[in-house]
């Protein structure tokens, strides 16, 4: 099946969700094609195969959230193909592990944060499947960007400038 309808979209976001809520890698992993290509922020590279699918939930998402939950906000919506699907989440959980990479150390904290994740699909499985999400919010929301109006980010800023500068007068 290389066509999917809004049924087929709904009921496989549901159990693809249902697999991440459960914290189940091998079932994320059996929602894909052999050699599925997983795009994820999170990710170290770009994904490619149910192994490495496997592997990055169990060995980098699981661990550094394990109470992850995710909650579909808007969609499924359809391409005009009908071999893709297109929908906005909410995650969130606590980061009791490392997020690597960039080897964000674990603040113990809630994080919340919304994502944008399209899902193209080949005989029923995912065959490509790409998250797009605000690395600024998190980033903020684990500490690694000092958040607006504060020291921090004004010595960011500064830093900013000079970085600029130099650049610029490299460039000349």
């Amino acid at each position: 099946m290389n066509t999917i309808d809004a049924s087929f979209a709904r009921q496989f976001l549901q159990r693809l969700h249902a697999a991440v809520n459960a914290h189940d890698a091998p079932a994320i992993a059996a929602l894909c094609c052999d050699g599925v290509v997983w795009e994820d922020p999170a990710a170290p590279e770009t994904l490619h195969g149910r192994d490495a699918v496997l592997r990055f939930h169990r060995d980098v998402m699981f661990p550094a959230l394990p109470d992850v939950r995710v909650e579909l906000i808007d969609g499924p919506y359809l391409s005009l193909d009908g071999a893709s699907v297109a929908a906005r989440l909410r995650i969130s959980g606590t980061m009791t592990g490392p997020l690597t990479p960039p080897g964000f150390a674990p603040t113990g904290g809630h994080l919340t944060f919304e994502t944008a994740e399209f899902s193209r699909f080949n005989e029923g499985l995912l065959a490509r499947h790409t998250v797009v999400l605000n690395m600024l919010d998190l980033a903020r929301q684990i500490g690694a960007v000092p958040r607006a109006d504060t020291f921090g980010a004004r010595v960011g800023i500064w830093m900013q400038h000079v970085a600029a500068y130099r650049a610029r007068a490299r460039n000349e």
